[in-house]
């Protein structure tokens, strides 16, 4: 009977342990739920006024969205704000790239580069790659862009004395 009185108290001590960790637990569950909660109502930053300006020029001459384009190197790039790319393969040859979602590091990072497959930079296959970012910033859309006409009004609003938001621009 002694033992059998020992076993019935070692399994109410077990059952009151994991009873004990399930309240822990359950506290510990609850407050990394609220934890999310408060994160996920973070506001972004208001964007720049100058990257929506910039933003509306290059959509404005930019083409119908494509698949993909030819990719041997990058010449230049620029970025526009946190979400948009605007890259020159050549100094004739300029494409939009819109990224799924915000891309860490990519306004102030000098150092970027595209993944390709086959010397073809693709919709939803490529990516955007930040040096300082290890997550990839992958390619939503791809829009070629005029870039005589981006170079043209770049010297336009430069004359004027405006701020051009292409300091990394090839020359012609």
């Amino acid at each position: 009977m002694h033992s059998a009185t020992k076993t019935q108290t070692r399994n109410q001590q077990r059952r009151d342990g994991l009873f004990h960790d399930a309240a822990s637990c359950g506290v510990a569950i609850t407050m990394m739920c609220a934890l999310a909660a408060g994160c996920s109502t973070v506001r972004a930053a208001p964007p720049n006024p100058a990257d929506v300006q910039r933003l509306a020029e290059v959509r404005a001459i930019a083409g119908p969205p494509v698949d993909s384009f030819w990719f041997e190197r990058m010449s230049s790039f620029e970025p526009i704000g946190l979400s948009d790319l605007l890259v020159f393969t050549t100094p004739r040859d300029a494409w939009l790239l819109h990224l799924d979602g915000e891309c860490r590091n990519l306004d102030f990072d000098p150092f970027l580069g595209l993944t390709s497959h086959s010397r073809r930079v693709s919709v939803l296959l490529d990516s955007v790659r930040v040096r300082h970012n290890p997550i990839p910033c992958q390619i939503r859309e791809i829009r070629p862009v005029d870039a005589r006409t981006l170079r043209h009004i770049d010297k336009e609003k430069k004359a004027q004395g405006q701020p051009t938001g292409a300091a990394e621009m090839p020359a012609k």
